[in-house]
């Protein structure tokens, strides 16, 4: 950079180094994994960040490609996406499950494309029933892989006190399990960590309490309160399986809620005119 001798020297706010080999434009997305519970009225959302890597900016589309087996499913980004000189937009992307669409998990290829240049990330879609109801947890049998002591028994999740809670050992493979009176279609799980909680962990139900099939895992625990969304029927046992824990301790609980499969709300019919 020069200027002229005895002038004042410009005011450099920002640099930015233009490389012949880095793509004309960047995608990434905020929240790389949803829950969308069908029929919900608020759409689930996350944010496509368009960056771009060329001097002269950039202006394309983004479009998401959603499979034919999810049928009622809905992905909404903004068609025209125009990035200026070393900058980056962020789009939002609202996700919407029509009641009827098919629970599961859905690759959604989102891209971006501006001429020759195309972009693409995957956002994965997890379709999830909706819940309600009493928490069916509250009275059902509780039992352990182990308790760290008896001040901090299984039961201690399923006794509807917030004070107290269920300890484990300290091993990684630790788990609770709820036993119900009855086969229910279950929808979600409310996890109440205590400190010591779970950073990864699954979800595992079962008819019998013998035969454990795993309903959701979770690979990104951060404690507190974690609801765990799934689409189970026929339950009677209930496992929350320990992978690894996230701190030195064992697993602890202040207590676990149960909700089941509800049906959709409808939405209000209008009034007919009566006749004349």
């Amino acid at each position: 950079m020069t200027w002229k001798p005895g002038g004042d020297p410009p005011v450099v706010n920002q640099v930015i180094p233009w490389y012949a080999d880095a793509p004309a434009a960047r995608l990434s997305l905020a929240d790389p994994a949803l829950d969308v519970v069908t029929g919900a009225a608020t759409p689930a959302k996350t944010q496509a960040t368009v960056e771009a890597g060329r001097p002269e900016g950039t202006t394309g589309s983004l479009s998401a490609e959603v499979p034919a087996a999810a049928k009622g499913l809905t992905v909404a980004p903004a068609s025209g996406v125009t990035v200026p000189r070393g900058g980056r937009v962020g789009v939002p992307l609202l996700v919407t499950a029509a009641p009827g669409t098919p629970s599961g998990t859905y690759a959604i290829p989102v891209t971006y494309a501006a001429g020759s240049t195309t972009v693409r990330q995957v956002l994965q879609v997890h379709v999830v029933p909706p819940t309600g109801g009493p928490d069916l947890a509250v009275g059902a049998k509780a039992t352990s892989s182990g308790d760290e002591t008896a001040n901090f028994p299984a039961s201690a999740i399923a006794d509807g006190d917030p004070k107290t809670r269920w300890s484990s050992p300290a091993k990684d493979d630790a788990w609770v399990q709820l036993e119900l009176p009855q086969p229910v279609r279950l929808g979600s799980a409310v996890l109440h960590w205590q400190a010591a909680y779970a950073s990864s962990y699954k979800i595992q139900v079962s008819a019998d309490g013998s035969t454990w099939t795993d309903a959701a895992t979770v690979d990104n625990g951060r404690g507190g309160d974690e609801t765990v969304r799934f689409d189970a029927q026929g339950v009677r046992f209930l496992r929350v399986q320990g992978v690894a824990r996230a701190t030195k301790y064992g697993y602890s609980l202040w207590g676990v809620e149960l909700y089941a499969v509800s049906a959709p709300a409808q939405p209000p019919v209008a009034p007919t005119a009566p006749k004349p």
